[in-house]
C-alpha cells in the first residue's frame, strides 16, 4: 500500500491532518469514502486527510524502477531535520502492507506522520 496516495487512487482513510501539520492516524482502517464524502470544500481533500491505496509502481512518478523514491526521500529528509527514529511507532492501519515500511523500516513510520499530500 502507498501511504500517501491521491484521492483518485485511495482505498483507505489513513488519518486527519492536524493544525500542526501532522497526521493523526485513524485505526482501525476506514474506507477512503469516509474522507472523500467531505470533498465539497475549496481545499483539496489531500490537504486535510492522508489517504492510502495500492502502490501503482511503474505508473507513479516516484517509482525508481525497484522501490519508492518518495518513501526514501521522506525518510532521508526527516533524518536530516529531526534525528533518529522514535522508538514508539504511531498506530497505523496499513503498516503490515505499507510500501514505505517494507522498504525503509521503522524510520518510515516516524517520518510518515509529517507528510501532507496536497494535490494542488
Amino acid at each position: 500500500m502507498c501511504p500517501s496516495t491521491p484521492a483518485a487512487n485511495a482505498t483507505v482513510f489513513l488519518g486527519m491532518i492536524t493544525p500542526a501539520g501532522r497526521v493523526a492516524y485513524v485505526t482501525p482502517a476506514l474506507p477512503a469514502e469516509v474522507a472523500l464524502a467531505t470533498a465539497g470544500t475549496d481545499a483539496p481533500v489531500e490537504s486535510r486527510y492522508r489517504l492510502a491505496g495500492p502502490c501503482v509502481t511503474t505508473t507513479c512518478g516516484f517509482w525508481t524502477g525497484d522501490h519508492c523514491g518518495l518513501g526514501e526521500r521522506v525518510v532521508a529528509s526527516y533524518r536530516e531535520t529531526a534525528g533518529p527514529a522514535e522508538t514508539d511507532l504511531p498506530h497505523c492501519a496499513i503498516r503490515r502492507t505499507c510500501r514505505w515500511y517494507a522498504e525503509q523500516g521503522r524510520a518510515a513510520c516516524t517520518a510518515c506522520s509529517h507528510v501532507v499530500t496536497d494535490a494542488r
